[in-house]
């Protein structure tokens, strides 16, 4: 049993999670995606996430940062551990859900931000 946390953009809640195995469905299940991708936040905290979010009909996506200098994320993600060989495994006790709410910044872009985002801008030399 792998203990994880998971981030949930569309009911903006986080929650602790137990995962009974690290097989690349249950991650896709779980994160509601067809591709992960991952993306180390510390030495030993990994997040686990929706690889192709950022490119879903942003009417229907939900999205949030990790700090306010953080880029953008779209979809749910699981914040779990890795081992020195790359391998899942449960949290570190230090990290924990409120920990990660406190870090967590949830939004939803203003249409006038999706459109000006989607429109080619050249700047001069």
């Amino acid at each position: 049993m792998i203990k994880a946390i998971l981030i949930d953009p569309f009911t903006e809640t986080v929650s602790r999670v137990t995962l009974v195995d690290t097989k690349l469905q249950t991650f896709r299940t779980l994160l509601d995606c067809d591709i992960i991708t991952m993306a180390g936040l510390a030495n030993g905290v990994d997040m686990i996430l929706d690889d192709e979010g950022l490119l879903k009909d942003s009417k229907s996506q939900a999205y949030f940062k990790m700090g306010i200098n953080s880029q953008p994320f779209a979809g749910k993600a699981l914040v779990v551990g890795t081992d020195d060989e790359g391998n899942t495994v449960s949290l570190p006790e230090n990290i924990t859900t409120e920990k990660v709410f406190e870090r967590v910044i949830f939004f939803k872009p203003s249409e006038k931000y999706i459109e000006e985002s989607c429109e080619m801008k050249f700047i001069p030399f």
